[in-house]
């Protein structure tokens, strides 16, 4: 499969990069904290999330799970699932489907300290944030044909800017297990980067991300009912971030730690795009930061599907590449 066809047919992309750490919390507030209420605290403060039930969200989960498939489908939050997988689906699950939209993904790592107890325990922050851009799709359309020639905003979509955060750990059998949730509304006037461009902006940013080596084609199981779901369970998959069982059940190995980041820095960060191109379909690029590596500085990883036709899978493509740390000024003199 040829790079550029899947450029651009793509209707839905995702990209993790990092740090942007706009949004989260000093590290000072998390170095060191002694509850996960403190660190739920910092991270989702009441005066400006609406905290949800933790119980009703994971129910919502297992609802999703029972209503599409059995092991095969990707809507499985079950023990393996990890914190990323885990918050989009979340959000899909809970906020209504729009055609064009964007997701960004941000992750990072903390460790709490509890008074009395054995040794630190692992704590992973995500924040999932939704942007419509029906309006700005909708806008440029009618800047070129005119308002007579375009149907009317409810088509393209309506609802806020809003995210979710979830704070996750290890509990009880569950890789990600939810400690506490919350969600808000995103003003509209608030800036949010996506691979250093606006969130906001209305068409895809994939060629900008990385001149990348030429695709191979690949033939993972994917569920179109959830794309931005099944090509991140795929992503993590490849990068051995999770692995995947013989009935398709995710299980999560997780990010290691990076000891250059301080707690609650994110190192990873997604951005998911749906209804952008012509037809149906994912562009996946992940970039993993940071990595422990005297050579390596990052990873990146892309994955590409567009819809074949309904009686047919997905055709998908992946190309990876190794961002590699610079010279120490000793060795260029």
């Amino acid at each position: 499969m040829r790079n550029g066809r899947l450029i651009l047919a793509a209707g839905l992309w995702l990209v993790a990069v990092g740090v942007l750490a706009d949004g989260f919390p000093e590290a000072e507030t998390l170095a060191g904290a002694s509850s996960l209420a403190a660190v739920g605290g910092a991270f989702m403060p009441e005066s400006e999330w609406q905290v949800r039930d933790v119980e009703a969200l994971d129910a919502r989960l297992r609802e999703a799970h029972k209503g599409h498939g059995d092991g095969d489908s990707v809507f499985h939050p079950d023990a393996g699932t990890g914190p990323l997988v885990k918050a989009l689906l979340a959000v899909v699950a809970k906020e209504p489907a729009l055609p064009h939209v964007r997701y960004r993904l941000r992750y990072a790592k903390t460790r709490v300290m509890p008074e009395g107890a054995g040794g630190p325990m692992s704590v992973s922050l995500v924040e999932v944030a939704r942007f419509n851009l029906g309006p700005a799709r909708r806008a440029e359309l009618v800047e070129r044909l005119g308002e007579e020639a375009v149907a009317p905003p409810p088509a393209f979509g309506e609802g806020p800017d809003l995210a979710w955060r979830l704070v996750t750990r290890p509990v009880q059998g569950q890789a990600a297990g939810i400690v506490r949730a919350a969600r808000r509304e995103l003003p509209g006037e608030a800036p949010a980067d996506c691979f250093s461009s606006s969130c906001r902006h209305g068409t895809s940013l994939t060629a900008a991300v990385r001149d990348w080596p030429e695709a191979r084609e690949i033939t993972p199981r994917l569920d179109f009912a959830a794309l931005e779901v099944a090509l991140l369970d795929t992503a993590l998959e490849r990068l051995g971030v999770a692995v995947a069982d013989d009935q398709g059940r995710q299980h999560w190995r997780g990010f290691e730690w990076r000891e250059s980041v301080a707690p609650g820095t994110p190192f990873v960060e997604a951005v998911i795009e749906r209804g952008l191109g012509q037809d149906e379909g994912v562009d996946l690029v992940i970039h993993d930061d940071h990595l422990m590596d005297t050579e390596q500085r990052a990873r990146w990883y892309r994955l590409m599907a567009v819809a074949a036709g309904s009686d047919r899978p997905p055709l998908t493509a992946e190309t990876r590449e190794v961002e590699q740390r610079p010279p120490p000024p000793w060795a260029t003199d």
